[in-house]
């Protein structure tokens, strides 16, 4: 599978991939992470289930807070 992340094309070796797949093999665990997909913002909720499909744009972001 082939996904454009953070507008870089990376390929994936499985042929299907949920949200939650592809932070587990970018090894992204940090708490706060925003998620969208073709411009569609994926809820928390939704990373378990919703399916990637081949040249998606995905575009992640971690959130950090200070003071």
């Amino acid at each position: 599978m082939k996904l454009v992340v953070n507008h870089a094309e990376e390929s994936f070796s499985e042929k299907t991939m949920t949200v939650r797949d592809l932070l587990k093999a970018k090894r992204w665990s940090f708490p706060l992470i925003i998620v969208k997909v073709n411009g569609r913002l994926v809820e928390r909720t939704e990373y378990d289930h919703y399916r990637l499909a081949d040249g998606d744009n995905v575009e992640l972001y971690h959130l950090v807070s200070g003071g």
